[in-house]
């Protein structure tokens, strides 16, 4: 049995950071020594790539434990062989499937098959996120290991409330209908909830676009024909507005409405960060996170190119989103996210497989949130939660590009790293 984890709410990534199985890198460590690495003879006549066995498989920059980590392919995918050494770290051969990246053989199998990978996350068409995600409704909500062992009372474990899991199937067994989590796992049915994921995305900004965007923060906030003139309507939640100028409170709006300042959030021009080239030309990835706001811009140089609301961390000393400029240190197209090793906290989370994950310092990062609805608004114990679209956007925007059929990438010293700045 295990422990039960009680009243789960809110999110925040555990200190050690379950980086999509990037803890198996530690096990290729294991024997590395001075010698150096030894061609081997080609692999075995008509092999056209090898295919990835283990999830999650390391790759490296050189053929030697200890080499600096380039990322993790996805089981299933076939990479090229282009040659064969013998080195330390493996307890098989080293295989070099690009131009400095290598990985040992034993999470592969040659095939005969052309190379090929899926892009990861992978979404069906329509549909908001990768997966069926739900959560446990009720703490200690038991799991089995099959569906006779809940009229056995046998459970496999206890859950908590707010417990995040991936569901695979469903099914009814002697009248009593089971959902299968990810981890072939059984749940009475009405003991869980399924995520919905919001639809709110937000605005991409072309060449000639201004960036003039607000966003409606109070409901039915109201719309007037004058500064403190005659309301002519009431807006939307999140409805996008643009502004021409501000005074004394108002925001006058292109259409030449005015709005109250304090009912939106409002995307300004910001300067590029100090710590970007100061080359004119640059046109490196940045991305700008105004707290205040709760407004997020991406930018491609000096033009922004998106604009969005986010949830960042709450005004609590131990919630706050790291202010200051950092890079990107990794992009996970998956992560687990859990404090259950916490005991000094009063509310334990887990949630299986967060996608679109994108850590900028320590444990805090851009991510999906798909359990709650309420971008605009501090929500998060310190990373910035995105809608699901936006997450996917800022994913393929931000650099390095994730490869396709990797699932992480961690940047090099000569490939460029978007730069995140939190003020």
């Amino acid at each position: 049995m295990t422990t039960i984890v009680p009243n789960i709410v809110g999110v925040r990534i555990g200190p050690l950071l379950a980086l999509a199985g990037l803890v198996t890198l530690a096990a290729l460590a294991v024997g590395a020594g001075a010698q150096e690495p030894t061609r081997l003879p080609p692999p075995p006549t008509g092999t056209r790539s090898a295919e990835v066995v283990d999830a999650d498989t390391p790759m490296f920059g050189a053929p030697r434990g200890g080499a600096a980590r380039l990322g993790t392919l996805a089981r299933g995918t076939r990479v090229p062989v282009q040659a064969r050494f013998r080195g330390p770290g493996c307890t098989g051969t080293w295989l070099q499937v690009g131009r400095d990246a290598y990985l040992c053989d034993r999470h592969t199998e040659y095939s005969a098959r052309p190379p090929a990978g899926e892009r990861h996350p992978s979404v069906a068409p329509g549909d908001l996120l990768p997966y069926d995600y739900a959560f446990v409704t009720t703490d200690g909500t038991r799991t089995f290991a099959h569906p006779s062992d809940y009229f056995a009372d046998e459970y496999f474990s206890a859950l908590g409330a707010g417990f995040g899991v991936i569901l695979s199937g469903q099914t009814v067994y002697d009248g009593v209908p089971f959902v299968r989590t990810r981890r072939q796992l059984y749940i009475e049915a009405n003991q869980v909830r399924h995520a919905r994921g919001s639809g709110f995305q937000g605005v991409a900004l072309g060449p000639e676009d201004p960036l003039d965007l607000a966003w409606v923060t109070r409901r039915d906030a109201r719309i007037h024909e004058r500064r403190a003139g005659r309301v002519t309507r009431r807006a939307g939640l999140r409805e996008v507005l643009h502004v021409r100028d501000e005074a004394r409170g108002w925001l006058e709006l292109t259409d030449g409405t005015w709005i109250r300042r304090r009912d939106v959030a409002r995307a300004e021009p910001s300067e590029r960060p100090e710590s970007a080239p100061a080359d004119p030309e640059w046109r490196g990835t940045w991305i700008d996170v105004d707290v205040s706001e709760q407004v997020l811009v991406a930018y491609r140089g000096d033009r922004a190119v998106f604009a969005t609301l986010v949830s960042t961390g709450r005004a609590r000393p131990s919630h706050e989103t790291p202010k200051g400029e950092h890079r990107l240190w990794v992009k996970l197209a998956y992560s687990d996210m859990d404090n259950l090793e916490r005991d000094d906290v009063s509310e334990n989370y887990a949630l299986e497989r967060v996608p679109w994950v994108q850590y900028f310092e320590g444990a805090n990062g851009l991510h999906a949130a798909f359990w709650h609805d309420d971008f605009g608004r501090r929500k998060s114990h310190g990373c910035v939660n995105l809608s699901p679209r936006d997450a996917r956007t800022l994913f393929d925007f931000t650099e390095p590009a994730l490869p396709t059929g990797w699932t992480a990438i961690f940047p090099q010293p000569d490939t460029p790293a978007t730069i995140v700045r939190v003020r």
